[in-house]
């Protein structure tokens, strides 16, 4: 999950109120000297940072079913890399909630997985959602239309990540791929597989970091609060369409607030969602938040809300509830019963992908100490999935977001990464 992001919106709701009036109260001259340049919004921003650290990269754009374009990046190896051309099968890295590509590349080569991966020979391919960043485009619908952001987890699951994988497995001429993901990614990744969303044979194995599936043992106070007042459903009454656009205000304040008091700032990631200081290199926090949050629809949010009241009441991983109401005024409405032909959203049989995708093996990475991706509703998930899950590991001092930001997370989880793609 993209605990940076909710970090930034909590900074902002909590601390700041307006985050574009206080913004002229400081000049951005810090956070561009952390960065190296202006704006990092954009896909020839993101390009460049790639480049910064040597090397190549290729933008590509998928087209969904329901016609969302989705951007991605494809890391060439580096001019002074041995490894001149890609060796091994591709490898596709999915970000989590209100995150984006930027996740995979933001530390330097050496601590990168993006370049690690691809220092060793893989095909990568960083892919994006529909909605963040660098995926705010559709054939038919603006971002100013609400049919745009008409969406949730489930449409990501649905055509998102299939979109992207058919897209790779054409364009490298390949007959399957690699999945890493992390947090929601995890969770969409478990969904498009269970429901038959990625065909048989598309995916070799699924290695997911922190998935957050179910959330039954979530710890993350702030979380818990917003989910337990409906701030989901608060934001849809109110007419909000998109959650933490990806415009830089709000970004760039929590940027430099990171830089100008390093402690406070730990304190609040710590707070939500959680990452240990001694696995992070704080000074960088600056870099990290100029990438976040990606944005997503209210939507969706509404959906992980709705997914946290139901592990209280122990319901598993269920798709959108559109609710019981059928018609307002007359007019026909979205409801459970008329978009699922039943009275409450179906969940996501994940014990079926021992029969849907039997050839896909499956590695779960977690942290012991993960506020959001509890160690209990892990094992619950490793539980359902069975004899698909052929490594699993807890790794002690790790919480959530150390997974894509850890410098030690080259040597104690991408390791293990590595050994899992021969």
């Amino acid at each position: 999950m993209g605990c940076k992001a909710f970090s930034t919106v909590l900074f902002a709701w909590l601390v700041v109120g307006n985050a574009p009036g206080i913004l002229g109260l400081w000049e951005r001259s810090s956070l561009a000297r952390h960065i190296g340049w202006q704006d990092t919004r954009s896909h020839a921003d993101l390009a460049q940072l790639i480049r910064r650290n040597g090397y190549g990269v290729e933008q590509h754009f998928a087209e969904t079913e329901d016609g969302y374009v989705l951007g991605l990046f494809r890391i060439l190896p580096s001019s002074g890399s041995p490894r001149k051309l890609h060796t091994h099968r591709p490898v596709v890295l999915q970000h989590g909630l209100l995150d984006s590509a930027a996740t995979w590349v933001v530390n330097d080569a050496t601590h990168s997985l993006g370049f690690i991966l691809v220092d060793h020979g893989h095909d990568v391919w960083l892919a994006n959602s529909r909605g963040n960043t660098f995926s705010r485009n559709h054939t038919g619908f603006s971002t100013e239309s609400d049919v745009f952001w008409d969406f949730s987890l489930d449409d990501m699951a649905a055509y998102d990540l299939p979109s992207t994988i058919e897209y790779v497995r054409r364009h490298t001429d390949s007959k399957d791929v690699a999945l890493v993901a992390h947090s929601q990614g995890g969770a969409l990744s478990l969904a498009a597989l269970a429901s038959g969303a990625i065909p048989h044979g598309h995916v070799s194995v699924l290695i997911a970091l922190a998935p957050a599936v179910y959330l039954k043992y979530i710890e993350s106070v702030p979380l818990q609060f917003l989910a337990s007042i409906h701030a989901d459903t608060l934001f849809k009454l109110a007419g909000r369409r998109e959650f933490l656009p990806s415009e830089r205000q709000t970004s760039d304040l929590f940027s430099e607030f990171c830089t100008l008091a390093p402690q406070q700032c730990v304190s609040i990631l710590t707070a939500i969602c959680g990452f240990n200081p001694s696995n992070v290199d704080v000074s960088r926090l600056p870099v990290y938040l100029a990438y976040a949050p990606g944005g997503t629809s209210v939507k969706n949010m509404q959906h992980w809300g709705q997914r946290v009241r139901d592990a209280a009441s122990h319901v598993g991983f269920s798709k959108f509830d559109y609710g019981d109401v059928c018609d307002i005024g007359g007019v026909r409405v979205a409801c459970n019963q008329h978009v699922y032909g039943r009275l409450h959203p179906p969940s996501y049989d994940l014990p079926a992908i021992s029969y849907r995708s039997d050839d896909v093996k499956i590695a779960v990475l977690y942290g012991l100490e993960d506020k959001l991706a509890d160690p209990i509703d892990i094992q619950t998930l490793i539980s359902d999935l069975g004899d698909r899950v052929v490594f699993e590991k807890g790794l002690l001092g790790y919480q959530h977001i150390d997974f894509t930001w850890s410098t030690n997370a080259a040597e104690d989880v991408y390791g293990d990464v590595l050994r899992l793609l021969r």
